[in-house]
């Protein structure tokens, strides 16, 4: 069963919106206690976390937009 990317698109970004959610969360953790190196820690990491989907988002808009339904543009070409 093949995946649109249309589909792994939305999904990509349900996922952002959660993660910068989860980001908003940590830098309010951040603004309360600035000098705790665990909230800094935590911050950064979701920061790292949510790049994971906006990448992903961005990779399959950009298909999208070229046109790509299924698959990548290498597996077009063939």
């Amino acid at each position: 069963m093949r995946i649109s990317n249309r589909v792994k698109r939305n999904v990509s970004f349900a996922l952002l919106l959660l993660g910068l959610a989860c980001v908003a969360a940590r830098g309010w953790s951040v603004f309360m206690t600035p000098h705790s190196g665990k909230a800094w820690f935590e911050f950064v990491g979701m920061i790292i976390i949510t790049w994971c989907p906006f990448d992903s988002f961005r990779i399959y808009s950009r298909r999208l937009r070229n046109g790509i339904l299924y698959g990548s543009e290498s597996a077009a070409q063939d």
